[in-house]
């Protein structure tokens, strides 16, 4: 009797376990990137610069007049908050300071000591070149996805997409010393 409760107790530990590795529910993503204008998304980020690196989990908001970003460490506390519009940009750290800027850029790199390149990352996190700038170069697939784009002087590389969407699920991002890798795991665009 005690050998059989142990097998239901297994079988019911193995069940949940199994529960709770799902993926959830399957995405249904756009085959164009064309007409995306906002959207959000959750992920992780690893910041390398020189010998230094980061890891983080991110959610991003994004609008046609604001972005919101919320860097997480690794247990859930809040790294930062990035609040950006036509205004200005805000960065609120874990520990409640607060700085201000112009440019989004510029106050990630003052107040975390590497450039997040606002601006330009809005377009190549759904796939596009910004087309407020020069494209340097750009090589696509079979399904003429981005495979990489250098703009800016960043050189982006799209290592998955999700399934044959135009969405990426990971991207290499790489200025001078610094290097960004995003894995994306959700996306929510507008209805």
């Amino acid at each position: 009797m005690r050998h059989q409760f142990g097998v239901f107790a297994l079988c019911g530990v193995l069940a949940a376990l199994a529960g709770c590795a799902s993926t959830g529910p399957v995405q249904i993503l756009p085959a164009s990137n064309a007409a995306i204008e906002a959207f959000s998304l959750s992920g992780r980020v690893a910041v390398k610069l020189d010998d230094r690196g980061y890891t983080a989990s991110l959610r991003w908001r994004h609008s046609a007049t604001r972005d919101s970003l919320r860097l997480l460490s690794p247990v859930g506390s809040v790294v930062g908050e990035i609040e950006s519009d036509g205004n200005g940009a805000t960065l609120t750290t874990g520990d409640k300071k607060v700085y201000r800027s112009n440019d989004a850029q510029a106050l990630t790199r003052e107040v975390l000591g590497w450039d997040l390149p606002l601006a330009g990352l809005r377009y190549w996190v759904i796939g596009r070149a910004d087309a407020a700038a020069p494209v340097q170069a750009q090589d696509r697939d079979d399904k003429q996805r981005l495979k990489s784009l250098t703009q800016n002087d960043w050189r982006i590389a799209y290592l998955e997409y999700f399934g044959d969407s135009a969405l990426p699920a990971r991207l290499s991002l790489v200025y001078d010393r610094l290097h960004l890798r995003l894995i994306i795991e959700h996306w929510e665009l507008p209805k």
